[in-house]
């Protein structure tokens, strides 16, 4: 009998105690959850990894930010960015003038914690086309 595999997110922030309470709020969904610190690790595991269901993505990180892994997503993984859930600190109208391609939703920092774990999951029941 074949095991059933998790769903898969990968979540991005460079601030550990951020980064660590998405994790764990994705965990709690029931997700295997992938970590990344930056633009270019979150990059490395896009590219290695072609079974995200989700991805939630913070904008201002060193090396590469998040605007430098949407454009790679657009790029390279374009059905995915419908998968993505930005959560920054980062005005909307600041990332809607920056980047334009469409994510799942926008979640602004402090989040609220009960509509970011409803649209996670939300964002993976649609994420058959990812």
């Amino acid at each position: 009998m074949s095991e059933l595999r998790k769903v898969r997110a990968l979540v991005v922030d460079d601030d550990d105690s951020i980064r660590a309470m998405l994790a764990k709020i994705v965990e709690r969904l029931d997700f295997e959850v992938d970590t990344a610190r930056d633009g270019i690790e979150a990059i490395e595991k896009l590219d290695h990894e072609d079974d995200y269901s989700v991805v939630v993505l913070d904008l201002m990180m060193p090396r590469a930010d998040g605007f430098a892994v949407l454009r790679h997503m657009e790029a390279n993984k374009d059905p995915l960015l419908r998968c993505t859930i930005v959560a920054s600190a980062v005005p909307t109208s600041e990332i809607l003038k920056r980047f334009d391609a469409p994510v799942f939703r926008i979640h602004a920092k402090p989040f609220d914690i009960s509509a970011l774990m409803n649209d996670i999951r939300a964002c993976a029941g649609t994420s058959q086309a990812c």
